[in-house]
């Protein structure tokens, strides 16, 4: 067992992608069997294997630790049960007005399980150790964010509101027969359950947590802010297999796998912009979720879009993002976004950053 945590301490990036989906293939089973069977009591397991890059990032800054235990239990069960509460109530609000679960006592009983392994990540930014507190710090940071947060909000809805807009002047694509099913205050609300739904389960949470927190100041501290973000898409992408599966998607075709790379669903473009504002906010997994699940929410009630006009204008947005800030260079190595060691031996000790 000590070689293989001595490998994983010199391997952090590439034991992160294998344990992600060790976690997240190795439980994918259950997105059929709860999405597409109804066994709804393996809820649970979709929500440990949505977290897997988060718990991936997790168990390896655990490993890789060599600071002394700090803090108290007591501080960090004090804050996993106000995760668990949030989370659950965020959960049972959603589906109650979305899903239209009705409400009962087995209910709030069972999404209190279900939403566990949401609860554990948000309670690891209080961990006792001092690597995974560390790493996580930045999940629930909101000084200096403001600013930062706001911007994520649009950042990829923005570019896909024009779409639609620029899509309708061309007569690509008229909407005039899309309706919402609420307006007003009603929408607002609506909206702001679903994003708040996304965004705990598990676009920041889940998937930013490693893919953003762990993975991308790892990546950096070796590679450019570019060649780090088209790796992770690479990764990003597959990760989702058993998910699309589920949602009847044809995951055996290449077109599929086009598609999810460069074409409808992409991960290249959404990734490099991610990255960007990432990196902009210091490393911020906030940041890198709210950006996540703003794109996320933006997409559930929008009109189909006119793709090629959305690659179109989001591929802008990337050139420049890439050309004002110069993403083919590496950051420094001093940057909040890049993991820091004493020396260049990643089993030393993690410096805090966030």
């Amino acid at each position: 067992m000590q070689k293989l945590a001595d490998w994983i301490k010199c391997h952090q990036i590439v034991a992160f992608f294998i344990l992600t989906f060790a976690i997240t293939w190795g439980l994918g089973f259950s997105y059929s069997a709860v999405l597409v069977h109804g066994k709804f009591l393996l809820a649970p397991l979709v929500s440990v294997a949505t977290c897997g890059p988060a718990l991936a990032g997790i168990i390896i800054a655990a490993i890789s630790n060599t600071q002394p235990r700090q803090g108290t239990r007591k501080t960090f069960w004090g804050a996993f049960f106000v995760a668990l509460i949030v989370s659950a109530i965020v959960f049972l609000v959603y589906n109650t007005f979305v899903s239209r679960v009705p409400l009962s006592p087995i209910v709030v009983g069972f999404s209190l399980v279900v939403v566990v392994p949401v609860a554990f990540v948000i309670s690891m930014t209080y961990s006792r150790i001092p690597a995974v507190k560390s790493y996580l710090s930045s999940l629930i940071r909101l000084r200096g964010m403001w600013g930062w947060m706001l911007l994520a909000l649009v950042l990829l809805p923005g570019p896909a509101l024009l779409s639609v807009a620029i899509s309708k002047l061309l007569g690509r694509q008229p909407i005039v027969a899309f309706h919402l099913a609420e307006t007003g205050l009603a929408l607002v609300g609506l909206i702001a359950v679903k994003f708040s739904y996304q965004l705990f389960f598990f676009n920041a949470t889940g998937e930013e947590a490693g893919w953003r927190g762990f993975a991308l100041p790892r990546l950096q501290a070796r590679t450019s802010p570019l060649i780090a973000a088209l790796i992770i898409s690479i990764f990003w992408a597959p990760w989702h297999f058993f998910l699309c599966q589920a949602e009847g998607n044809p995951v055996l075709t290449l077109q599929f796998w086009i598609d999810m790379y460069i074409g409808t669903a992409g991960t290249i473009l959404p990734s490099l912009i991610i990255v960007w504002i990432c990196n902009r906010a210091k490393g911020s997994i906030l940041v890198a979720g709210i950006t996540h699940a703003a794109a996320n929410t933006a997409f559930a009630f929008l009109p189909p879009l006119d793709y090629p006009v959305y690659n179109v204008i989001l591929s802008v947005v990337v050139l420049v993002m890439i050309l004002v800030d110069r993403m083919w260079k590496k950051l420094p190595a001093d940057h909040p976004a890049v993991y820091q060691t004493l020396g260049r031996d990643e089993t030393n000790v993690e410096l805090p950053q966030r």
